[in-house]
């Protein structure tokens, strides 16, 4: 029985890549540095799976920034403004398409389906030339046979690569990337005659767009992609990886059918449907990939239940055909298990980061073999019935409440032109109103007040003190500025959902449970194990301190239900949705307290909401049902008066749209400057929305600064779109990880250009 891991988190058991990068990126150290410790990460990796037992160990999933951007490298495929002559791709051009630079905007990042990961998306159109100029999958798997270690390489499969692309700039946007399926499989054959020739026996290629609902169209080019390439793939063992949910009926048979391929890898966690699939028929001397270990979660796996479902598979497929595998890549869970020194010991034993999760899989490979090991198993049945049985996981007044909101409607009792109206005669503010979307930087002083307050090296009179002194400067910034909504600037918060969740019940946190987000951004999901509620108010002191050091509004800041929920570890013992509306009561306890405060502005970010969205059509509705419902929970209870606002970041939004106006806020903050302002073109169809709304106008992912020019131009196209009086104008996103020299000349700019509009729209009345 063999073993195979999916991917691997590449960040490092204490984010060792992220200071690399940041370091490198800051002129501190040099590019040998930075290919240093990504060689030591990689072979430790490599190393720790060889030890574990797995077969099957993946190679070229270790990236410095996105396995999206390598394949665009490996294809050659890099738009023209990078000014890329050809040959090897440096980090100087793979930087600048990831992160643009001084002169040049970065490409659009977006969510890598329905995670918290984000990829770069390909520009791609029918000029691009494609060339095989990064050797990287070669490279790496030639180091880890060096090593001892021989792998599987991975690349992103032609496909999937295409289906995630977007038209480039300047191309008709009906133009379809997938029809340059001819012009890169060339490459992709280049790169596995040199993976054949450097030895590699097995190669996976990683086709996560089968588990969406694809046109005939689309499951066509994957019956042509891998029929040419089948000369090619003689030789070598070729494994198709899908991962995230099920395969629809129809993919499964056209993707059991391909050509060439050797094995099939599916996610048996978030696709239980797929195994009736395979028990329908499954092609006879294939190996079958069975993914029924979390790569999504951090709970230990429930071995017992994983035995018995790899025990019907092997009646269907045969034991030595039957290879025992994560459902995904293992980077969207928290690294190593061995650092956490904050949980306590009933939590720790209930879970499993990814170093534990490649025992459980190779545990699991060895127990169908006959070679079982009982105090492996005994200790997690006794972990599991722990869970299960433990009086912190449940709070019967909580499920009580929660369970009494479905099937009602929690709305305000009043439309939204009604409320805007009455919140302008409290608030009274100019059009084209300025606001920014909640943080500003994060100094590296404050870091250290945090830390020392956490770690009680200082009194919490100076941690108030230092704070206070923080939000002041702020606040005078803003004025001096001349923003018309204020924000605190939260210089209290570590992240937007680990700061509430560390004061709701029903959450644990880890020290170094880190994930990436994009490049060398990370976060610590928190941990939600238990029923949830609020022991008492969360953000009243500091909102309320803030507003008494301005005249201006002063927005209240929260996170969303949904974003708390898709941002942390949910617990799987019960429906999302449940856990959702035990969160969204306790927001609403804390948007009421704000009121009842004085805060007359609450934003309540659902940066999330968009990722949560089913890959499945069928599944879409049940989940935007719920997940508007709780947001609408939580302010269904403030006065008119009070403007309730919203924020959501790097999604798609045009396909939800209807979901989002149903939410109901009064005001919602968008990003758009970084995906091209497809936004606007869904009020240029004709969509109706009577909301406030801030579509962001630069985007504060890259360190460029916009020019008041650039940002007037674009508030006039969304005064093309949309009424002036609903246009709110705000950067696309908070400024935590700017840095002030960046951010003051940026919202300088972004004030000049609403008050030049403001003079503009005057002079034409």
């Amino acid at each position: 029985m063999a073993s195979h891991i999916v991917g691997y988190p590449r960040m490092g058991p204490k984010r060792e890549l992220k200071f690399a990068l940041e370091s490198f990126w800051d002129k501190k150290s040099g590019a040998e540095d930075l290919q240093m410790v990504a060689a030591n990460l990689r072979s430790s990796i490599w190393k720790q799976m060889a030890s574990a037992g797995i077969k099957y160990i993946p190679s070229n999933t270790f990236s410095c920034y996105d396995q999206v951007l390598d394949t665009t490298a490996m294809l050659g495929a890099v738009p023209p403004r990078y000014n890329w002559t050809g040959g090897e791709i440096g980090f100087d051009t793979y930087f600048s398409m990831a992160r643009g630079n001084a002169s040049l905007p970065a490409m659009e990042m977006t969510k890598w389906f329905d995670t918290n990961y984000h990829f770069i998306v390909p520009e791609l159109g029918p000029e691009t030339k494609f060339s095989y100029a990064s050797h990287k999958a070669v490279t790496e798997y030639k180091e880890a046979k060096e090593l001892g270690v021989d792998t599987v390489p991975v690349l992103v499969g032609p496909v999937s690569y295409l289906l995630l692309s977007k038209p480039a700039k300047g191309v008709d946007k009906s133009f379809s990337p997938l029809s340059l399926l001819g012009k890169v499989l060339p490459v992709y054959k280049e790169v596995v005659a040199e993976l054949k020739a450097a030895g590699a026996s097995w190669i996976q290629f990683d086709e996560p767009t089968l588990v969406k609902d694809l046109d005939s169209h689309q499951l066509q080019a994957f019956t042509q992609a891998y029929t040419e390439l089948e000369s090619s793939l003689s030789g070598v063992n070729v494994l198709i990886e899908t991962y995230f949910a099920d395969l629809p009926a129809e993919t499964y048979k056209t993707v059991t059918a391909l050509k060439g391929v050797t094995g099939f890898g599916f996610d048996l966690v978030r696709g239980s449907k797929t195994l009736d699939l395979i028990k329908g028929g499954f092609p006879s001397g294939k190996y079958l990939f069975a993914g029924v270990v979390d790569g999504r979660n951090i709970w230990a796996n429930d071995l017992a239940a994983s035995v018995s479902t790899l025990q019907a598979l092997e009646g269907i497929v045969g034991k030595d055909k039957l290879v025992v595998s994560t459902s995904c890549s293992l980077l969207h869970t928290a690294v190593d298990l061995v650092n956490e020194t904050k949980l306590d010991d009933e939590i720790k034993s209930w879970l499993a980061f990814a170093a534990q999760k490649i025992v459980e899989v190779n545990a699991l490979a060895k127990a169908l073999v006959g070679q079982k090991d009982e105090a492996f198993f005994s200790a997690n049945a006794a972990a599991q019935a722990s869970r299960k049985s433990s009086p912190r996981v449940t709070n019967e007044a909580v499920q009580k409440a929660a369970s009494a909101l479905q099937g009602s409607d929690h709305r305000r009792a009043t439309n939204v032109s009604a409320r805007l109206d009455a919140q302008q005669k409290k608030l009274n503010l100019p059009i084209l109103p300025t606001t920014t979307i909640g943080s500003f930087p994060q100094t590296m002083d404050l870091r250290r007040v945090r830390r020392e307050y956490k770690a009680k090296k200082i009194s919490e009179d100076e941690y108030v003190k230092a704070i206070k002194e923080e939000i002041s400067k702020v606040v005078k910034l803003q004025e001096d500025l001349d923003i018309d909504v204020l924000v605190h600037g939260e210089p209290e918060r570590n992240d937007m959902v680990e700061y509430f969740g560390e004061q709701l019940s029903g959450f644990a946190f880890s020290a170094n449970g880190w994930v990436q987000s994009y490049g060398s951004r990370c976060v610590k999901p928190p941990i939600i194990y238990g029923d949830v509620s609020r022991p008492k108010a969360m953000t009243v002191f500091w909102s309320s301190m803030a507003q008494s050091m301005t005249s201006r509004p002063m927005k209240g800041m929260l996170t969303g239900p949904v974003t708390i929920l898709n941002w942390s570890f949910v617990r799987n013992d019960q429906p999302r949705f449940e856990t959702c509306y035990q969160i969204a009561l306790a927001i609403k306890d804390e948007v009421e307290d704000l009121e009842k405060a004085g805060i007359n502005v609450i934003q309540i970010d659902e940066a999330a909401l968009r990722e949560g969205l089913p890959l499945r059509k069928s599944e879409e509705a049940f989940y935007l049902e719920w997940a508007v419902h709780s947001f609408r929970i939580t302010n269904c209870g403030v006065q008119d008066t009070t403007q309730i606002h919203t924020h959501m970041c790097y999604s798609n939004f045009n396909d939800i749209i209807h979901s989002i106006i149903d939410m109901d806020a009064d005001v919602i903050t968008i990003e758009n400057s970084r995906s091209d302002e497809k936004l606007l073109s869904v009020f240029r169809e004709g969509v109706k929305y009577g909301a406030g709304i801030g579509p962001g106008v630069y985007d504060i992912h890259s360190p460029r600064i916009p020019s008041t020019e650039e940002i007037a131009d674009r508030i006039n196209k969304m005064l093309a779109v949309l009424e002036t009086n609903i246009l709110w104008v705000n950067p696309d996103c908070g400024l935590k990880t700017r840095k002030y020299a960046e951010v003051n000349p940026a919202l300088t700019n972004m004030v000049a250009a609403a008050k030049l509009l403001r003079t503009e729209l005057a002079s034409h009345k």
